[in-house]
């Protein structure tokens, strides 16, 4: 890659960075990702409004999808980009800069999603689709994430699913109150809500044996009441994030999730509800694109390695492949890099070019 262009691309991943904003309201990042292109590429730009893709057309029977995404996380201070969703959009962008020029014999596009933090970028996303008549006769869709710890640049691959399925719940049980003296009066969610907290884990233990695969209920909060001493609570809230690597494990523990809040509530008779926040599918990798892909490692003589299992974080990746045969894999970003989602993380300058690269190598073979 020339100088001029590795700078480029390690300005564009700096000015993305001081750009941070949160997921779904991207707006300022959006118009510099469309203003680079349009400055700098020849590519057909197709501005979506809450989302923006780029074609390189080549008029191929063949198109080759790269998402990248590029909204930042919610902190105390703000948003601030601790996933490397910077550093993502930059490498895509630098993709499009390598590509002019370029006959590789298929057209790609570039795809850059927002609201991924959510869960909720993905699917608005899919909508692509149908407006480029692709489908799995005539497109693949590949992304990545990066990967602290890992050495900067090596690809990480994965058979089968790559990013477990995720869902927050909140579970409300709601009685009514009474004097603190008398509680017999009342109806108190605090001793239900506090079995869940316990049961929902235990569940989650019961199906990861039943279907041999990682299943988890995280407790993340519990709220019951107020601080006020002469009125027994009669209002609470559980939040649990249940997670699993299987999609048949993750419906299970969702139907078996709601019928003990249901049967909580029924045995004490409370009023219940329950909602469903920041839903991820799996990341399952397609088996004949990810064979495609390891061998199009080997041929560009890339470094890759297989993962043994999956994370157990999520991306919304996942919905591309109810449309597409779709591939994610990790990039190492390096020993010295911080984790993911800390205050340390940095996305380092070097990996934006090395990406870049990296796509346009695999891009040729696949």
């Amino acid at each position: 890659m020339e100088e001029k262009i590795r700078s480029v691309i390690i300005e564009a991943r700096q000015a993305l960075h001081e750009l941070a904003e949160l997921p779904g309201q991207e707006t300022r990042t959006r118009a510099y990702l469309k203003a680079f292109l349009a400055a700098r590429t020849g590519l057909r730009i197709v501005d979506r409004g809450s989302w923006l893709y780029a074609a390189h057309d080549e008029g191929a029977a063949r198109t080759l999808v790269v998402r990248a995404d590029h909204d930042a996380v919610p902190t105390v201070r703000g948003p601030r980009h601790l996933c490397g969703h910077d550093g993502h959009s930059a490498a895509l962008l630098g993709l499009g800069l390598l590509l002019e020029g370029q006959r590789l014999g298929k057209n790609v596009i570039l795809l850059f999603q927002p609201a991924e933090e959510t869960g909720a970028g993905a699917a608005e996303c899919c909508a692509l689709f149908g407006e480029e008549g692709l489908g799995p006769e005539n497109c693949r869709i590949l992304g990545c994430h990066n990967i602290p710890g890992q050495p900067l640049g090596r690809l990480l691959l994965r058979r089968g699913t790559f990013a477990c399925a995720s869902c927050g719940l909140e579970i409300r049980l709601n009685g009514s109150p009474a004097h603190a003296a008398y509680p017999e009066n009342g109806r108190n969610p605090a001793a239900a809500l506090a079995r869940l907290s316990l049961e929902l884990p235990a569940l989650a233990e019961t199906l990861a044996r039943e279907h041999g695969c990682m299943v988890l209920a995280t407790v993340v909060g519990l709220r019951v009441g107020e601080r006020a001493f002469g009125v027994a609570a009669s209002r609470g809230q559980l939040w649990v994030t249940l997670r699993a690597e299987k999609a048949a494990a993750f419906d299970a523990l969702n139907a078996r999730a709601e019928a003990a809040v249901r049967a909580a509530a029924e045995a004490e008779g409370l009023e219940w509800g329950l909602e469903r926040v920041d839903v991820f599918p799996a990341t399952e990798n397609d088996e004949a694109l990810q064979s495609a892909l390891e061998a199009a490692c080997r041929r560009a003589k890339l470094p890759y390695e297989y993962l043994p299992e999956p994370f157990r974080w999520s991306e919304d990746f996942g919905c591309y492949g109810a449309y597409l045969p779709a591939c994610f894999f990790g990039v190492g970003a390096g020993p010295e890099t911080a984790p993911l989602h800390t205050e340390a993380y940095r996305y380092p300058d070097p990996l934006a070019p090395v990406t870049a690269e990296t796509l346009l190598a695999l891009l040729r073979e696949l």
